[in-house]
């Protein structure tokens, strides 16, 4: 039922676009009808000044809303024909660009948008409206909040908009819709623009929590560097202890099990460039899409702590390597930095390269995994690692976790806001797919435990 509604909305919804009159200009209308009617019906003396008065009042009010509304018609005329005149002679030029993102806390990205036409002729004291199809999808009606311009007639149209997207990915615009309005938002003629055109929402600024790695040493050292890189020791991560070593150094773990004194290899500083290699796994061992919850907020949160986890290897000077289990479309971008973004941005959850298929052990730095990996691939991987291979599980329903007292109290006591937030961790409480994302969530913190080098976010 749901769906046939939304199929006849989608198909009506275009076509209302191009009604000529607004909602405001019904209401006037009735409005004006009903109380022209009753004023004149107005049961008065005849032949004397009074009535005579009232009806001439009566009629040059009439007479003057007709004038206002008949001039506010013709100026919004003039600028829609202008406009289809220059559409004709294919003079129109459109320009879209996606700003910085807007940071929401509600569990979906604000993101702006900078745009620009030219050349339209805007109604006095009238309005150019917006409305941008992407993806099969209509936004709602939008005004642009105008940058200042020097000229104080202007045939260009620009200005920038904050767009709420749900989704941390890649979006394709196919048309804009070009409303123009009079000064009373009475009447309302739209022209339609095809647009080929496409941008992606970029992760979100976080913090990660502080780790260190040990980068893969380059094999041609060919490459000097400015500042001094510190990586770990050859080969060998411990060795026996020494009378003139540093006690601080001692592993008791090792001890504790083994009863012998062992101390970690010193850090060296090196003079040449060294790579970190980056795997970011999006397999989804459920192979099953579930809901909202787990397609669009778990997906964003986990690309948003892969960006810090890439930004914050990047902050300790090597050279990252992303290597990506998600085939994207091939783009070309200013720096590797930028390409990592439009990467991690676009990925998707698949169920096609798992993680013995993807990830190379013998040059692994970072892997990053989620409450949808396979665990026994991961205990797997762990016990082929040499303790060079630094692990990271993303806990997926950590970013939808709050303290249960705070929760009842709220709900019993405070009104709260409806928001994205709020439907996503609705959906969560009540999927099926909930019990065996936690229990494998589980079983991934107790492999994980069980090693050095791993961390759990």
């Amino acid at each position: 039922m749901d769906n046939t509604y939304k199929n006849i909305r989608n198909r009506l919804l275009p076509v209302s676009f191009f009604v000529p009159f607004t909602f405001y200009f019904i209401l006037f209308a009735v409005g004006g009808y009903i109380a022209y009617y009753l004023l004149a019906e107005q049961k008065m003396l005849p032949d004397t000044l009074y009535s005579d008065l009232f009806y001439l009042f009566l009629r040059i009010t009439t007479w003057f809303l007709a004038i206002v509304l008949g001039l506010a018609l013709v100026i919004t005329l003039t600028s829609f024909l202008y406009f289809l005149a220059q559409k004709k002679r294919n003079r129109i030029k459109f320009f879209i660009n996606a700003a910085p993102v807007v940071k929401s806390g509600q569990g979906y990205q604000k993101q702006g948008m900078y745009i620009k036409i030219e050349p339209v002729l805007k109604p006095f004291l009238g309005f150019v409206k917006l409305r941008i199809k992407y993806d099969g999808k209509y936004t709602e009606k939008f005004s642009l909040a105008h940058r200042s311009q020097k000229k104080i007639i202007s045939n260009t149209l620009e200005g920038d908009y904050t767009w709420h997207l749900p989704e941390i990915k890649e979006y394709h615009i196919e048309k804009l819709v070009i409303y123009f309005e009079d000064y009373f938002q009475f009447f309302s003629f739209t022209v339609s623009l095809p647009v080929i055109d496409h941008f992606y929402t970029p992760p979100a600024q976080q913090n990660a929590d502080s780790f260190a790695i040990s980068p893969r040493r380059t094999e041609e050292t060919d490459t000097r560097i400015e500042e001094l890189k510190r990586v770990e020791g050859e080969i060998i991560n411990y060795k026996n202890f020494e009378s003139n070593d540093d006690v601080r150094r001692i592993v008791w773990k090792i001890y504790a099990r083994n009863k012998e004194l062992v101390v970690r290899i010193p850090e060296i500083l090196d003079p040449y460039a060294s790579q970190a290699y980056l795997y970011a796994s999006f397999f989804d061992i459920f192979k099953n899409s579930y809901n909202s919850t787990v397609d669009i907020y778990f997906l964003n949160y986990y690309k948003t702590i892969l960006w810090a986890v890439y930004q914050k290897l990047a902050k300790q000077g090597f050279e990252i390597r992303y290597i990506s289990d998600v085939q994207n479309p091939g783009a070309a971008f200013i720096s590797d930095e930028k390409a990592v973004e439009y990467s991690i941005s676009t990925g998707k959850w698949q169920t096609e390269k798992d993680l013995k298929t993807y990830v190379n052990m013998k040059d692994a730095s970072v892997v990053v995994i989620t409450s949808l990996s396979d665990a026994q691939q991961v205990e797997e991987l762990l016990g082929a690692s040499t303790g060079s291979t630094f692990f990271v599980l993303v806990r997926l329903s950590k970013s939808l976790q709050r303290s249960y007292l705070l929760g009842l109290i709220q709900w019993l006591f405070i009104q709260q806001e409806k928001n994205e937030l709020e439907k996503y961790r609705t959906n969560w409480q009540l999927s099926l797919a909930r019990p065996k994302i936690t229990q494998n969530e589980k079983k991934l913190e107790n492999i994980l435990s069980k090693y050095d080098k791993t961390i759990v976010i």
